[in-house]
């Protein structure tokens, strides 16, 4: 066997199997091998435009311009929820199969992200005001 059909089995070896194709088809069912594999920030940005993602930020952007501290807890507690339940699902089977396949990228910068949200929210929340006398 020569060089380049070892390389060419060894590539072939590299793709994915329709046993993998099925994760992807359940997870993402848009996503095809032919767009590459998902980047961290393009998770990022799916997560954040996901219906879930947009009714958050909603309730992000009422409370940053309605500040009250009641409010910026109760806004920020299901954000850092959805950030915890996010970074633990990635561990999950389906999500490593998912990950491996390509069709799920990174989640460490949609985590942190989450995470400034919440924090800027509980800061513009519990921000002290100053009555002027």
């Amino acid at each position: 066997m020569g060089p380049v059909r070892g390389r060419l089995i060894a590539a072939f070896a590299l793709l994915p199997l329709p046993a993998g194709a099925e994760v992807c088809d359940k997870v993402r069912p848009g996503w095809t091998p032919v767009d590459g594999p998902v980047g961290a920030l393009a998770e990022a940005g799916y997560v954040l435009t996901s219906p879930v993602g947009l009714i958050l930020l909603a309730f992000v952007a009422v409370a940053m311009v309605w500040p009250r501290r009641w409010l910026a807890v109760v806004v920020a507690l299901p954000v850092l929820a959805l950030a915890g339940l996010l970074f633990l699902a990635r561990r999950a089977e389906v999500a490593v199969a998912a990950m491996a396949e390509g069709c799920i990228g990174g989640i460490g910068p949609t985590v942190v992200i989450l995470i400034l949200i919440a924090a800027a929210v509980l800061v513009r929340g519990f921000a002290a005001r100053r009555r002027q006398p």
